[in-house]
Protein backbone atom coordinates (compact mmCIF):
# COMPACT_ATOMS: atom_id res chain seq x y z
CA UNK A 1 0.00 0.00 0.00
CA UNK A 2 1.48 3.30 -1.08
CA UNK A 3 0.74 6.18 1.24
CA UNK A 4 1.61 9.85 1.51
CA UNK A 5 0.50 11.70 4.62
CA UNK A 6 -0.32 14.85 2.69
CA UNK A 7 -3.00 12.96 0.78
CA UNK A 8 -5.33 13.03 3.79
CA UNK A 9 -7.06 16.28 4.60
CA UNK A 10 -7.31 17.51 8.18
CA UNK A 11 -10.86 16.19 8.65
CA UNK A 12 -9.84 12.73 7.40
CA UNK A 13 -6.95 12.67 9.85
CA UNK A 14 -9.36 13.59 12.65
CA UNK A 15 -11.76 10.82 11.62
CA UNK A 16 -8.88 8.35 11.33
CA UNK A 17 -7.88 9.14 14.89
CA UNK A 18 -11.37 8.28 16.11
CA UNK A 19 -11.38 5.08 14.06
CA UNK A 20 -8.09 4.04 15.65
CA UNK A 21 -9.66 4.60 19.07
CA UNK A 22 -12.50 2.22 18.10
CA UNK A 23 -15.20 4.88 18.12
CA UNK A 24 -18.41 3.85 16.37
CA UNK A 25 -19.62 5.80 13.35
CA UNK A 26 -22.42 7.21 15.51
CA UNK A 27 -19.90 8.42 18.11
CA UNK A 28 -17.65 9.95 15.44
CA UNK A 29 -20.66 11.66 13.89
CA UNK A 30 -21.61 13.15 17.25
CA UNK A 31 -18.04 14.29 18.05
CA UNK A 32 -17.40 15.88 14.65
CA UNK A 33 -20.88 17.22 13.98
CA UNK A 34 -20.91 15.47 10.60
CA UNK A 35 -23.93 13.61 9.31
CA UNK A 36 -23.44 9.87 9.00
CA UNK A 37 -23.73 10.23 5.22
CA UNK A 38 -20.90 12.79 5.06
CA UNK A 39 -18.83 10.75 7.52
CA UNK A 40 -19.14 7.67 5.32
CA UNK A 41 -18.11 9.79 2.31
CA UNK A 42 -14.94 10.88 4.15
CA UNK A 43 -14.17 7.28 5.08
CA UNK A 44 -14.69 6.17 1.47
CA UNK A 45 -12.29 8.90 0.34
CA UNK A 46 -9.72 7.75 2.92
CA UNK A 47 -10.08 4.16 1.73
CA UNK A 48 -9.45 5.26 -1.85
CA UNK A 49 -6.39 7.31 -0.90
CA UNK A 50 -4.93 4.43 1.11
CA UNK A 51 -5.95 1.74 -1.38
CA UNK A 52 -7.97 0.01 1.35
CA UNK A 53 -10.67 -2.36 0.17
CA UNK A 54 -12.46 -2.48 3.51
CA UNK A 55 -12.49 -0.92 6.99
CA UNK A 56 -10.16 -3.53 8.43
CA UNK A 57 -7.49 -2.73 5.83
CA UNK A 58 -8.06 1.00 6.37
CA UNK A 59 -7.46 0.63 10.12
CA UNK A 60 -4.33 -1.46 9.51
CA UNK A 61 -3.07 1.14 7.05
CA UNK A 62 -3.63 3.96 9.52
CA UNK A 63 -1.89 2.01 12.29
CA UNK A 64 1.08 1.00 10.15
CA UNK A 65 1.74 4.54 9.00
CA UNK A 66 1.38 6.04 12.49
CA UNK A 67 0.18 9.32 11.05
CA UNK A 68 -2.29 10.09 13.80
Amino acid sequence: MEFKQEELVEREIEIGGYLLQNFSLKQISEKTGLSKKLLVAHIRNMMGKLNAGNMSILIKGLKSKAIL
